[in-house]
Order: structure tokens, then sequence, then C-alpha cells
């Protein structure tokens, strides 16, 4: 079972991905944050096998996330997944 943490400040976002992978047997979604800080506390706790996360996010980017997670050697593989206008 692949074990997946999902940072998304959007919740329909959140939802919306956590149905998609629903849909495969392997998977399985563990937790979510929904600010880069929430997940910086959450993810060494979980010990996620990916995470999938958001960069435009309040209190924390992903891109802060990221960095904080590494330097605690707590980052697990991630996927980034956002939007911009432009």
């Amino acid at each position: 079972m692949i074990k997946v943490v999902l940072v998304d400040d959007q919740t329909l976002v959140r939802q919306g991905v956590k149905s998609l992978l629903s849909l495969a047997e392997s998977i399985e979604v563990v937790a979510e944050a929904s600010d880069g800080q929430h997940a910086i506390e959450l993810i060494p706790t979980i010990k996620p096998d990916v995470v999938l996360m958001d960069m435009r996010m309040p209190v924390k980017s992903g891109l802060e996330a990221i960095q904080a997670l590494a330097a605690l050697k707590a980052l697990p593989p991630t996927i980034i997944l956002t939007t911009f206008d432009d």
C-alpha cells in the first residue's frame, strides 16, 4: 500500500484528488494538511511514502514546507501540484 499525504489549502482540491486516488487499490491517503506549517508538523509523524504538495498556501508555502522537511531529514518523495493564473 502506498501511503500519501495531501497538502493543499483548498478543501475541494484535496477532496477531488483524494477521490481520484481512492480508485487505485494500492494507494491510501493517510492524512491531509491545509497549509505548509501543518504539513511540517504532520509529515514526520505520519512518514508517508509520497506527498502531493501545493505551492501557494497560507502560513507557509509548499516550498517553505519542503525546505523545512528537508532540513529535518523528513522529506519523502514529493510531487508538486499547483496552479498559477499566468
